[in-house]
């Protein structure tokens, strides 16, 4: 199982769950053990429940307050923001 988080300037209740949404996400647990973080564009789907999707997604408010139940994430594509598709 992956980790990643990710910031939500507005109420976390308002997130559509079950729909591919573009998020900016962080991950937790990168393959590359020389960097803490990896971060990165991706549309996803998300779920309040935590068993629903194979990784889970830890929610932090606009000033980094982590919310304390975590999410479940499915990446359904990573996007680069910097080259056209």
């Amino acid at each position: 199982m992956k980790e990643y988080d990710t910031f939500i300037l507005s109420d976390p209740e308002t997130l559509m769950e079950d729909q591919e949404i573009e998020l900016i996400l962080r991950d937790l647990n990168p393959s590359d053990r020389r960097y803490k973080y990896r971060g990165f564009y991706a549309k996803a789907l998300l779920s309040k429940s935590e068993s629903k999707y194979p990784d889970r997604l830890w929610i932090r408010l606009g000033r980094g307050q982590l919310q304390e139940k975590p999410w479940s994430i499915k990446i359904v594509k990573e996007i680069n923001k910097f080259t056209k598709e």
